[in-house]
């Protein structure tokens, strides 16, 4: 009875009661496939005073000719479910060999075939498999630090055109980060997780920190704390309860005016304004002062490649722990099914099946890491300057820059959110650690500076003159 055409048919009966017609259908399966529904739906036509005609058979009110149509309505539903089944098995198969057949197919993949003839293939479709991509790694690595950050990212980039993207759409895409890791499982139909046949867009040490975010409390309402207007609500406190400060327009008789204020119940600070000029001039203030020297930066430069060249020197040693780790699961794997060979309990028999599908998990997610240990060459260089751009002039990025490029710049030039007073103005700031080393006199002082060959061993020694962090 939910069958479009269907309710499109008794619809139209029901609008003309005074009418009899006859309705013609081809075969009896296409009549109804099931023999609850078969009498159903005969019942409502004949309510409506219409009569069923079909090809190949001829419907009949007697007890011997409801008995035959019975029995011809209960084959019917019998070769549906057969298919249904058959379908399913077939389809099962499918996905135990990694071949992703269902119709629900996430964004920025379409079905495409290998080869002519052949099975088709989950492959990516640009340009919406890189925004994808680009919105999980942001997730992952903090980039977008809530949902909303990669739907406003997602809307921006025009993933679905000039179609609003909604939060729910960002959730599924998130959700299922092991599709876009290459790997698929399908509970449903008792198929665990394996390697899938398709391309992948992410790693799958990208897919479980996407995972470990969305099991903590990621807040997923929409919060307008990036407008444009107030770039510093949520970030600055208010100094008497260490609440976050909101803002908003106030309309007066000579216009517009911007006020920031604290709207904590029971705060003596409670919807006290202060002038959005006059908080945002402070702020700058606070900025303009940040300015370690080029000749800072560049030795810290030189310290961070030496670091990463002993970073590389640990990736070597991880990939060869990893290798060592699959050869024990190889092994185990073996001795495990030897056994289970010699196992005649049923229980016992089970317990290595758990045992052998959990190694086979940690099988694919060595293999994953290794790979990407292997694929891991970010240009240093090019993140040294993205870093350092924001590091060594605060001021003018935050003059420059838009919303995002804004909420990025607090974090790494702060270390905690600034409490505000209405008469003394910002409380002491708390910078990053880099910024706290920079700011050091011993390290704006440095004779290092003009020896950019020098061994890291003699920077370390002389750096450590004073390690204590001031304040601004």
């Amino acid at each position: 009875m939910k069958r479009p055409a269907m309710r499109e048919l008794l619809a139209y009966l029901d609008k003309r009661p005074h009418q009899q017609y006859v309705i013609i259908f081809d075969d009896l399966k296409r009549f109804a496939r099931d023999t609850v529904f078969h009498w159903n739906l005969r019942s409502a036509l004949k309510v409506r005073n219409a009569t069923p005609k079909c090809l190949n058979y001829d419907f009949s009110e007697d007890p011997e000719g409801r008995f035959v149509e019975t029995i011809f309505a209960a084959q019917n539903q019998l070769e549906r479910e057969q298919n249904r089944r058959q379908v399913v098995q077939k389809m099962k198969a499918r996905v135990e060999m990694g071949y992703w057949c269902l119709p629900c197919l996430a964004l920025g993949y379409k079905h495409q075939k290998k080869t002519s003839g052949s099975n088709s293939v989950p492959a990516p479709h640009e340009p919406e498999a890189s925004i994808v991509k680009d919105a999980l790694e942001g997730f992952a690595s903090g980039r977008f630090t809530e949902q909303v950050d990669v739907q406003r990212f997602l809307h921006e980039a025009r993933l679905k055109g000039d179609k609003e993207v909604y939060l729910e759409c960002v959730k599924r895409i998130l959700q299922n980060s092991i599709f876009y890791a290459g790997y698929i499982e399908y509970p449903k139909w008792e198929v665990s997780l394996r390697k899938g046949q398709h391309q992948p867009l992410i790693s799958l040490a990208t897919h479980e920190r996407i995972q470990e975010k969305l099991s903590g409390k990621v807040r997923t309402f929409k919060k307008n704390l990036l407008n444009p207007d107030f770039p510093l609500r949520g970030f600055a406190l208010c100094y008497a309860c260490r609440g976050p400060m909101t803002a908003s327009w106030s309309t007066g008789r000579n216009g517009k005016f911007g006020y920031y204020r604290c709207k904590t119940k029971g705060c003596t600070e409670r919807n006290k304004s202060v002038a959005k000029e006059t908080i945002e001039k402070e702020f700058c203030s606070i900025l303009g002062k940040i300015k370690p020297s080029q000749n800072v930066l560049e030795l810290t430069k030189a310290v961070v490649r030496d670091v990463w060249k002993k970073k590389e020197q640990d990736i070597f040693a991880q990939q060869k722990a990893i290798q060592s780790e699959l050869n024990k699961i190889e092994i185990e794997r073996e001795r495990l099914l030897e056994r289970i060979s010699r196992a005649t309990d049923d229980k016992v028999i089970e317990t290595y099946e758990v045992r052998l599908g959990k190694l086979a998990e940690q099988e694919l997610v060595s293999k994953n890491s290794l790979m990407s240990l292997g694929q891991h060459k970010p240009n240093v260089e090019t993140a040294l300057e993205i870093v350092f751009d924001f590091l060594k002039n605060p001021l003018a990025q935050w003059r420059k820059g838009d919303m995002q490029r804004k909420k990025l710049l607090l974090k790494l030039v702060f270390e905690e959110r600034l409490a505000y007073n209405r008469k003394s103005g910002f409380e002491t700031a708390l910078l990053s650690l880099p910024l706290r080393i920079f700011c050091l006199p011993e390290a704006q002082k440095s004779r290092l500076v003009e020896m950019a060959g020098i061994e890291p061993a003699c920077n370390e020694r002389r750096m450590h003159a004073s390690t204590e962090p001031r304040l601004l």
